[in-house]
């Protein structure tokens, strides 16, 4: 009889091997969460220990400061700590007698300073999704008393054009008495202890100007007892442009010894009279993103007072006509403190032939012109001793124009003949269109 064998054939099946590692698997995986859960709130926890210290330090450093009108709204700055990068923002506020906020931008009076609130915050790189910065506060009082019942206080704002603060503008006070000051890094600057009355506040600083063209700006400000008084200031560094006249033309074309020229921005129209007659001037503005369309001649839109308007030296106000219409120049531009670089369009008159006596020129804007859109403030410019040999050659603003030759005292001889316009417009009666219109 035969012995039968047995074979043990138990173990894991592949699908049960698959199952263990899946399970496995998930396991491992909660254990790699939960462990960089902990590493991440551990580092946070450190970072945010740090970020107090940091702004328990820079309020330390703040309270010594001498003046608490010297602590003011400042950018952040970096500190590297540990492996970490920690921003520190200090944010400045006066507050009032009354408890209010005391911005040093213009409004109504508002109750006598009382304290700088200043709060420092802390954020840092890397911050946990959800994470709070650290904050830390305090009140500074002036070491000295800066109230007086019988006195006022002067809050003094000054920006540039993107809205930031402007930092080291000199603001005074007429009629003078109390010292001047400057802005600090948060564009503010506080005058105290003034007399009751109406004073003129000028804040100046070297190559600014501000949004009306002034390099020393004014306002007139009320001061009563025991209130504060605010305004603001828009002041930047100036852009400078250099304006060429009749670019391309030879060097003896003459423009008008007393020329206006026109800045037109969204800031309004700006007239800029020039006491030479060199081709090419310098202008310094105050800077706009859009730029100014610039116009040769005492462009002025005055709606309200039709007396005052002066539209012909603008081409883009000429009437259009069939197979032509005028075209304000575009408008050029750069950011505050560089040179731009462009040209103001004239229209060329040639005098040659002319009779009558005397060497000086004088034009006249008269009006009546095809297509002339008119200037009723009226438009009168001056050459000086040009005319040589009963010719010259000259440059104007769009317009309607008589021209007149006398000696240096007056000009009143009426040129009637010997005028030519090489480029658009005509010649009649004495008189010169200069018409900007060209071909749509």
């Amino acid at each position: 009889m035969r012995a039968q064998s047995s074979v043990d054939d138990d173990g894991f099946t592949l699908v049960e091997v698959i199952v263990a590692m899946l399970i496995f698997t998930i396991i491992l995986t909660g254990f790699l969460y939960t462990m960089t859960a902990s590493l991440t709130a551990t580092r946070d926890t450190r970072a945010r220990i740090v970020a107090a210290n940091l702004a328990s330090q820079q309020i330390d450093v703040l309270r010594s400061a001498a003046d608490a009108f010297g602590v003011t709204t400042a950018p952040p700055f970096d500190i590297e700590l540990n492996g970490d990068t920690f921003q520190v923002w200090v944010e400045t506020e006066w507050v009032t007698t009354t408890g209010a906020a005391a911005s040093c931008e213009a409004g109504l009076p508002i109750a006598s300073l009382a304290y700088n609130h200043v709060t420092v915050k802390v954020t840092w790189d890397n911050m946990r999704e959800g994470a709070q910065p650290v904050y830390s506060d305090t009140s500074l009082t002036p070491r000295t008393k800066i109230n007086d019942p019988a006195l006022g206080t002067v809050l003094v704002g000054v920006v540039n054009a993107a809205g930031t603060a402007v930092a080291g503008a000199t603001v005074s006070l007429t009629p003078a008495g109390v010292a001047a000051v400057t802005t600090g890094s948060d564009g503010c600057a506080y005058l105290l202890k003034v007399p009751p009355g109406d004073y003129t506040v000028t804040v100046s600083k070297v190559g600014h100007v501000s949004e009306q063209q002034i390099a020393e700006p004014t306002a007139t400000v009320p001061v009563t007892a025991g209130g504060s008084s605010r305004v603001s200031f828009a002041y930047d560094r100036a852009t400078s442009y250099t304006v060429s006249y009749g670019s391309g033309l030879p060097a003896g074309v003459r423009i008008p010894n007393n020329l206006t020229t026109t800045f037109v921005s969204t800031y309004g129209n700006f007239q800029m009279a020039a006491t030479t007659n060199a081709r090419t001037k310098t202008f310094s503005l105050y800077p706009v993103s859009s730029g100014y369309s610039i116009v040769a001649g005492a462009y002025a839109e005055t709606p309200e007072n039709p007396a005052t308007s002066c539209l012909a030296p603008d081409p883009g106000e000429w009437l259009p006509a069939p197979g032509k219409v005028g075209m304000r120049p575009a408008a050029v531009g750069d950011s505050a403190g560089t040179t731009v670089n462009t040209t103001a369009s004239m229209a060329e008159v040639r005098l040659s032939g002319v009779s009558g006596s005397g060497s000086y020129l004088k034009a006249v804007y008269v009006g009546g012109g095809s297509g002339d859109p008119g200037c009723s403030a009226g438009m009168t410019y001056t050459f000086g001793n040009i005319i040589s040999s009963d010719a010259a050659t000259i440059l104007l603003p769009y317009g309607t124009w008589k021209l007149y030759r006398g000696n240096s005292g007056s000009q009143n001889n009426p040129i009637m003949s010997g005028l030519t316009v090489p480029s658009s417009g005509s010649v009649a009666a004495g008189a010169v269109v200069l018409d900007p219109r060209v071909a749509p």
